[in-house]
């Protein structure tokens, strides 16, 4: 089989919305891997994001069809063996703490920093300290995130009562003590206070 039938039969197997990786072919030549995955492109098949990432994706009227910021995160995560974290104002909005849709989505990241552009969204990727990643739940990591991007002192009454709505159904099924304490203090103070007006 030659190096075109390689990629040919990996780019079948992909499913739409999916990403396709140079380094899915480490063991060939990574410029010719380049020119066949570049034809492809110019064939509108696949998207190039970035360096060697591509999207696999239908074309409408409208434009490429892409997967969601998370998506794309979440599976380059697995290709770097890394873990991913959402920042800033996108975790804001993901917990209802923001209406702003942000156009430059930051994820957090264990893994290479780097940027992709998806379609009118920037997905960029920057390094996390450890800290970061040593939670046990992953959705607490990123309300930590969130309430930092709003910072000490800047959270509204509004912002409290989403707040306390989402700990309300997340804390009977989930013990966050532990993770409590990986948090700043005054986030600490913040959610237990919220935590007490909820078992009170």
């Amino acid at each position: 089989m030659t190096i075109s039938q390689i990629v040919e039969r990996k780019f079948k197997n992909t499913k739409v919305k999916s990403l396709l990786f140079a380094s899915d072919f480490s063991d060939y030549n990574q410029d010719y891997i380049g020119d066949l995955l570049s034809i492809y492109t110019r064939l509108g098949k696949l998207v190039r994001l970035a360096n060697g990432v591509y999207l696999k994706t239908t074309i409408t009227k409208f434009g490429p069809v892409y997967p969601s910021p998370t998506e794309i995160a979440e599976a380059i995560a697995r290709r770097d063996h890394a873990q991913v974290l959402m920042s800033g104002l996108a975790a804001e909005n993901y917990f209802g703490l923001s209406t702003q849709i942000p156009m430059k989505i930051v994820f957090l990241t264990s893994g290479s920093a780097r940027k992709l552009n998806v379609g009118n969204t920037t997905i960029e990727f920057k390094r996390g300290v450890p800290k970061n990643f040593a939670f046990n739940d992953k959705t607490m990591a990123t309300l930590c995130l969130a309430l930092k991007s709003i910072g000490n002192g800047h959270v509204t009454d509004e912002q409290k009562t989403v707040l306390r709505n989402f700990l309300n159904d997340y804390i009977q099924e989930h013990d966050i003590k532990s993770d409590l304490k990986l948090m700043p203090q005054w986030i600490q103070k913040l959610l237990n206070e919220l935590i007490k007006d909820i078992e009170s």
